[in-house]
């Protein structure tokens, strides 16, 4: 039987090993959900390039789940491949790392990611050329802060 202390994530930072448990996963979850909380009148899915394994990603996955919002989750790491994704899902919330969010893209790219007006970065959001018009929120990746 799982319980609130058991632990649910390793994830290192800085060379240092952080631990989180199941009750804290969850705790996280309804942060995430918060900075989502418009997401829920939107009928697209929240698009989703964080890695699942990452706190974040799993935090993300249960709050979308636990709170019945449509979730995608691409299926290739490949950035060009996921961003020509964007517009065929239409969604307007993005969970993203802050490589993602900070990448510097090729001329174009900027047209696949015009429909994205709500972003949530794992990590420091500093500039961005893929998402210039979006609302940008930002979560520490480990404490969620």
């Amino acid at each position: 039987m799982n319980s609130a202390d058991d632990v649910a994530l390793i994830t290192i930072r800085d060379g240092k090993a952080h631990e989180i448990t199941s009750g804290a996963l969850v705790s996280h979850s309804e942060k995430v959900w918060e900075a989502l909380a418009g997401s829920t009148h939107d009928d697209q899915p929240v698009f989703m390039s964080a890695d699942l394994e990452s706190p974040l990603g799993f935090a993300t996955f249960l709050a979308c789940s636990t709170n019945f919002k449509k979730i995608y989750i691409s299926g290739t790491f490949n950035m060009s491949n996921m961003l020509k994704q964007l517009p065929i899902q239409k969604s307007s919330w993005m969970v993203c790392d802050e490589e993602m969010f900070g990448v510097k893209a090729p001329e174009g790219y900027s047209e696949l990611t015009s429909g994205v007006k709500n972003v949530l970065v794992s990590g420091k959001a500093g500039s961005t050329e893929l998402f210039k018009n979006a609302n940008v929120k930002s979560l520490d990746a480990v404490t969620f802060n």
